[in-house]
């Protein structure tokens, strides 16, 4: 019986197989070798969880709940070897990428445990009527429902924060990496958490639950789906709904910068990163240079399993995601675009990174989240054009701007539509700094000096003042 995966990065896809008894098949998308399985939950297991995990409040003290996810970044760095590898079998990025991301994951539970403590630390003023004391409560339960291409890093910045608050976590991964989710679990065992394995059924579960708050990173689409069903009891959210990211590049740019950058924030992990340069508009007299810069690099990069340490590019995670870049390429040639190099897939989950330029405001691959190893490049004719594309999607989660001018940087970044913006570099979370996107692509924030309050009720009491 095949079925819908629901919560997958982009919108609903399949994949997989699901036995008789709701069995989830990894697969290694390298080599389609069958990695493991887990066993899907139902609705009823989902209830089940849930209601145990609001029996664990109230939480312990949150020294305990320091020391606990101290403990668990311990545990990832010892399991990291171990982690990494699995992470590049099931999900399908280079080794190297996988292991960085998980030495960042410990670091940033290690991070939220020094900051923790101010974050939500009691705030007490004397007023002239009377005193006041903010605290910070517990939610309850809180869903961690995420996403299979950074599978260690992003569910972190829900689990450790929430349960520094001092909440419980009803885990779900992504179905196309289960086994790593798993081991997250079992990392973070000791503390108030629960995993539940499945896709659409499941994930639907979770959301008419009574789970008091959800923290989804994934498509528009299902975001979208969350809030309705969210909406008749006002149930507190964060969604991350992905990026169709600019980077506007001008004509008086540090040009092997600008290219290097491009090339890396194009291509990592194949293409499909939320924060990921989707669309790249450079100023007319830059634009040739630019253009045979990238294509000289993208030129030169290696497609291949990513065991592999000369691999600079590893597979598509699905057939889902080869079928969207095709598609897109095929809208975008179809209406003018050019395939400067790359274009092509070459067998099982591989695709040669690609470089389109001419691309318009109508393609596909200007407005949808391609997720794949493609990079469209268009010329502009000065920065009015140049901020007037980049904000004209939906989306809003990053961009980037590259110029020596500092004062010309910063009046186009004020200009653009986007959670974070880089100068003259690219962005991605960075844990010190908080993350989200405007518009489509989400509400709330994660990470940053107070990721803890955002799991956290804020109450404030009125005393009379000391006499």
């Amino acid at each position: 019986m095949t079925v819908h995966f629901w919560c997958t990065k982009n919108d609903l896809s399949t994949f997989g197989a699901v036995s008789a008894v709701r069995e989830i098949v990894s697969f290694d998308p390298a080599t389609r070798e069958e990695l493991g399985r887990v066993l899907a939950a139902d609705a009823a297991e989902v209830e089940r969880k849930v209601a145990s995990l609001g029996k664990e409040l109230p939480a312990p003290p949150l020294e305990e709940r320091v020391a606990l996810v101290r403990r668990a970044a311990a545990s990832l760095r010892a399991q990291a070897a171990s982690l990494a590898e699995l992470m590049t079998r099931e999900q399908g990025k280079p080794l190297r990428e996988s292991r960085a991301e998980v030495d960042n994951a410990a670091d940033r539970l290690d991070y939220f445990c020094g900051t923790a403590p101010r974050a939500l630390a009691p705030i007490e003023e004397t007023l002239p009527a009377f005193r006041s004391a903010t605290r910070f409560r517990p939610i309850g339960v809180v869903a961690a429902i995420k996403p299979w291409n950074f599978p260690v890093g992003i569910p972190l910045w829900t689990i450790g924060p929430a349960l520094l608050a001092g909440n419980a976590v009803l885990f779900k991964p992504s179905e196309r990496t289960p086994l790593l989710g798993q081991r997250i679990y079992e990392i973070f065992r000791e503390a108030p958490i629960e995993i539940v394995h499945g896709a659409d059924e499941t994930g639907r579960a979770i959301v008419r639950s009574n789970v008091d708050m959800i923290s989804f990173v994934g498509s528009q689409a299902v975001g979208k789906e969350i809030m309705r069903e969210s909406a008749p009891r006002l149930r507190r959210l964060t969604l991350e709904l992905g990026g169709k990211d600019p980077m506007i590049v001008c004509a008086d740019a540090d040009l092997d910068a600008a290219v290097a950058g491009a090339v890396a924030a194009t291509f990592k992990n194949c293409g499909q990163v939320c924060c990921g340069v989707q669309r790249i508009y450079v100023e007319k007299p830059l634009f040739g240079s630019f253009l045979a810069g990238v294509v000289e690099r993208t030129k030169k990069l290696k497609v291949g399993n990513g065991l592999d340490p000369a691999t600079d590019v590893g597979p598509m995670n699905r057939e889902e995601q080869i079928e969207t870049v095709e598609r897109h390429l095929r809208d975008a040639a179809a209406k003018g675009a050019r395939i400067v190099t790359g274009g092509r897939a070459l067998g099982g989950l591989f695709f040669e990174p690609t470089v389109i330029a001419g691309i318009r405001e109508e393609m596909l691959l200007a407005q949808e989240e391609t997720f794949g190893p493609v990079m469209p490049v268009t010329a502009v004719a000065d920065d009015e054009e140049a901020v007037r594309l980049a904000n004209a999607t939906d989306f809003g989660l990053t961009a980037t701007v590259w110029t020596r001018d500092l004062e010309r940087a910063d009046r186009i970044a004020r200009r653009l539509q986007a959670g974070t913006i880089g100068v003259n570099q690219t962005v991605g979370s960075v844990v010190q700094c908080p993350w989200g996107g405007v518009k489509r692509s989400g509400i709330g924030r994660m990470l940053g000096p107070e990721a803890a309050r955002e799991f956290a009720d804020v109450v404030n009491y009125r005393l009379p003042r000391a006499q």
